[in-house]
């Protein structure tokens, strides 16, 4: 669970257990149910909000990254290849495309799942 490791990254004397896992799992559909059971009104300003902190997060990361990050000429970025000691540039390359893949297919599935027709 990712909340337990920042808790056993902030707090090194922190003993997670797996019971505790449990519980939060429990928590957060609990508290899902009852938003949407309840506060189910409240979404779109809910996903409006996320939107534009979503925007803002993306400029907030991307603008200093531009700024601060090191520069290299075209050429550089175009034709060098190294190998990072693999010896094998196919491998490199299926292991750098997964990244770009995985990001896609959260909003693939939902692509598809939208195209289901009901009769």
């Amino acid at each position: 669970m990712m909340i337990q490791g920042l808790a056993v990254l902030n707090y090194p004397n922190y003993n997670y257990e797996h019971w505790q896992g449990t519980l939060i799992v429990i928590g957060v559909a609990v508290i899902c149910c009852i938003f949407n059971t309840f506060l189910a009104r409240k979404l779109p300003l809910v996903e409006g909000t996320v939107l534009i902190l979503h925007v803002l997060g993306f400029f907030a990361i991307m603008i200093p990254l531009w700024i601060l990050a090191p520069r290299a000429s075209a050429s550089d970025v175009f034709t060098q290849f190294t190998d990072p000691g693999w010896n094998s540039n196919g491998l490199a390359c299926l292991v750098g495309i997964l990244s770009p893949t995985v990001s896609l297919l959260g909003s693939d599935a939902a692509t598809h799942m939208s195209e289901v027709k009901i009769s």
